[in-house]
């Protein structure tokens, strides 16, 4: 046993070694280019914006985090028009998010193949949603308005010492903008089309007289038709419609003492209608059973179509979902060297949805067995949920250093949660005549979860030289889960866990313009309870990651060249098994086995001449089971599935390619049009494809796609004691048509698929006083 661990973890070397090697080739070129490169000064010569990060909880330049981090700024963020984390997929190599089906706050968020697409609220998301250092707890209330976005950070790869549990997968901080020193008024007025409109306003204060107190209110309204023709309803009730109210409170007090205090208040409510599911591919006996309904009097059947569809006579599946959040940081300076910080958070969340439509049909009829014989409404599928959320966190940082060699951070973290769901689920199960025949079921999948964590945790930094330095940390965390359900099966299950994660990262400064760094991070997904599932619970999945990365500037900070490699292995997977039977759409989650990861992400940056600015990034990962064990249905058996897994929802490729041109002096203003090219490639949406799981999942995957956006602006012009900036926008410039999710009810003998938004454009009018 002892070779065996010896002999896999010189491999594992082996393989980090390898990783080294191929960053490090790809380094060479730019940095020969580079030899005679003056040290940067960033923007005195025009150069590339050096962004400050907090990614290690201590501000930092981006460029010396020795992370797989990206990061964009306020300006951005504006001119990729990125307004809920639903669109974060252009921002870093690697990352992939969607919108969950029959939602319109789900959040699928997948970074280097690690993602949780489960929407029931006992499922954790192995990727770390945070809003100003507050996480939010669950995916399926994730997607809210970005109002006042001062910089969004992605950390690819696990986070498990600083930001704890449920980060195998990385993390995602928003930072909201603070109160501003001066008083401004900015108004954004926004039109476009289906009926898109937006208003948006938000009022400085400036510090309020010498008091040190300041404060920011803002306030968005938009809503928008959908973009499915629903011929039984009115555009404002079309699938993909919405209605969108948002505000936010801000205050902040500092006096330039030991004493710094930011209180925010959230509050959004969303009333929408969600996207359309339509029938891709379906049994011949589905289809010859629900084409009899406009001959019994229903609706006339839709069929399956292969196709984006334009209109429909869909259910309006109506959905609400309402947030609100209290986020209090408060810093005191007990030295010199050492702050203190405490992050209070306070968030809740409310959600409905009616009429869930899976199928693009409403009003259907056919002759029914049970449980009252005759013909009566069928439906394939349908389902109504009744859900909320609420949570309190408390996390305390001690900031500091000692000498000018060690720098550290030590902290704990407590998080306390409630939830409660009902869904109801109708349905019409067609057996043959010997089991029943047609039957109209239903069921109640009825919960509620309570969760606690409590961790303690530490990092330091010591400088070995003035260009080598040493970072390790360590985290220990005790996880407290309980499950009290009343339907469809009445229990209650409790689970502890605890488990300790760790990170070491070797750090060295070659140049003034370039680091390399070389990390070992380990992460830890809570295990937890499936309500859908009739057993008790599941274990943790750990996960190891071995990176190496360069980061580097060159020509005055006009090139950027950022790259990293990975290896990471995972353990323990938590695999939701998706089943459609008799008792409804179910799913069991087991600890399946183990896979691993390798991959590559570039990203770069450049100033060519003024006025013309490039980026792009690139991010592939080849994923692998090693190990995937599953039940087969069709005899009760558990075998392993290794050589036929799939990564849901995850693509291995992703790209992103901008160019901005700005040309100054036009019409008093500076004129600037930039285009934006962002790719994934091909996505399946079943673990297990084929029979007897999900037979439907070749036709349902999609096949890899890009989307061009496009913007032409005239900002910073004199109007009145302002200034104003005109844009005309687009995004999905092509009108591609792309599959954004679905789902295969193999047990029901039909699957599903989402598709995205086609092609949107519009004009915002933007003032600050």
């Amino acid at each position: 046993m002892g070779s065996l661990h010896r002999h896999s973890v010189r491999s594992r070397w082996s393989i980090f070694a390898r990783l080294q090697a191929g960053v490090a080739l790809l380094a060479l070129p730019v940095a020969a280019l580079a030899q005679d490169a003056a040290p940067a000064t960033g923007a005195d010569t025009g150069g590339l914006e050096d962004i400050v990060v907090t990614a290690q909880k201590r501000s930092e330049s981006l460029q010396r985090t020795p992370l797989a981090i990206s990061a964009v700024s306020a300006d951005t963020i504006e001119t990729r028009r990125i307004t809920d984390a639903s669109m974060l997929s252009s921002v870093a190599p690697s990352l992939s998010t969607t919108t969950g089906p029959s939602s319109k706050g789900h959040l699928i968020v997948q970074i280097r193949g690690i993602g949780e697409s489960e929407p029931i609220l006992t499922a954790d998301s192995p990727v770390g949603m945070y809003v100003d250092g507050v996480i939010v707890g669950r995916s399926t209330g994730a997607i809210f308005e970005l109002v006042d976005l001062e910089r969004i950070e992605v950390l690819r790869g696990p986070q498990g010492t600083l930001y704890g549990r449920n980060t195998t997968g990385g993390a995602v901080n928003l930072i909201i903008k603070k109160p501003s020193d001066e008083f401004g008024v900015e108004m954004v007025g926004s039109y476009g089309n289906r009926g898109y409109w937006q208003g948006r306003g938000s009022i400085d204060t400036g510090e309020i007289g010498d008091s040190g107190f300041k404060a920011k209110i803002s306030y968005l309204h938009k809503q928008a038709d959908g973009y499915v023709d629903n011929l039984n309803a009115k555009d404002s009730r079309d699938p993909g419609a919405y209605n969108t109210d948002a505000v936010r409170v801000a205050l902040a007090y500092d006096r330039g003492g030991d004493f710094r205090f930011n209180y925010a208040f959230d509050w959004a409510e969303t009333n929408a209608v969600a996207a359309m599911a339509q029938i891709t591919v379906a049994n011949q006996n589905v289809i010859d059973y629900f084409s009899q309904s406009a001959a019994l009097g229903g609706s006339a059947f839709i069929g399956p179509d292969r196709n984006r569809r334009s209109s429909a006579t869909p259910d309006v599946t109506g959905t609400f979902d309402r947030s609100m959040s209290h986020v209090a940081t408060a810093e005191v300076d007990l030295g010199p060297d050492t702050m203190f910080r405490s992050i209070t958070g306070f968030r809740t969340w409310r959600n409905k949805i009616s009429n869930t439509d899976l199928d693009n049909n409403s009003g259907l009829v056919g002759n029914v067995n049970l449980p009252v014989a005759g013909v009566r409404p069928v439906a394939l599928f349908g389902a109504n949920n009744d859900r909320r959320q609420h949570q309190f966190s408390q996390e305390i940082n001690l900031i500091g250093q000692i000498g000018s060699s060690v720098e550290y951070v030590a902290g704990a973290y407590f998080f306390t949660e409630e939830a409660r769901e009902t869904n109801p689920q109708f349905f019409t199960l067609l057996l043959p005549p010997a089991f029943g025949g047609v039957m109209n079921r239903t069921s109640v999948n009825d919960y509620r979860t309570r969760n606690e964590s409590k961790a303690i945790f530490g990092q330091a930094t010591y400088h070995l030289t003035d260009d080598l330095s040493f970072t390790g940390g360590v985290r220990y965390t005790w996880d407290e889960k309980k499950l009290i359900q009343t339907s469809a099966i009445a229990r209650q299950l409790s689970k502890n866990f605890s488990n300790f994660n760790y990170s070491a990262t070797l750090t060295w400064q070659a140049t003034p313009d370039i680091m390399t760094y070389a990390r070992i991070a380990s992460g830890y997904k809570a295990g937890g309870f499936n309500p859908r599932a009739i057993n008790d619970g599941y274990d943790p999945e750990t996960l190891t990651s071995y990176e190496w990365g360069v980061k580097s500037e060159f020509f005055d900070r006009r090139l950027r060249f950022n790259g990293t490699l990975f290896y990471m292995d995972l353990k323990d997977k938590q695999l939701n098994q998706f089943v459609a039977g008799s008792g409804g759409a179910a799913s069991q989650t087991l600890n399946a086995g183990k896979a691993d990861f390798k991959g590559v992400e570039i990203e770069v940056e450049a100033l060519p001449f003024d006025g013309l600015r490039l980026n792009g990034s690139l991010g592939y990962v080849d994923r692998k089971f090693k190990e995937l064990l599953a039940v087969d249905p069709t005899d009760n058996q558990e075998k392993d599935y290794a050589s036929i897994g799939q990564f849901s929802y995850s693509p291995s490729t992703t790209a992103n390619v901008g160019a901005q041109y700005s040309i100054n002096d036009v019409a008093g203003g500076t004129l600037s049009i930039r285009a934006d090219y962002t790719y994934k490639s091909k996505v399946h949406y079943n673990v297990l494809p084929g029979a007897p799981f999900a037979r439907f999942d070749a036709d349902i995957a999609a096949p890899g796609y890009g989307l061009i956006d496009g913007r032409i602006t005239l900002a910073d012009v004199a109007v009145g004691g302002g200034e104003a900036t005109f844009t005309l926008w687009s995004k999905n410039l092509t009108n591609k048509v792309y599959r954004a999710s679905g789902i295969d009810f193999t047990s029901f003998g039909y699957a599903i698929n989402i598709y995205g938004e086609p092609r949107s454009y519009g004009f915002d009018v933007k003032f600050k006083f």
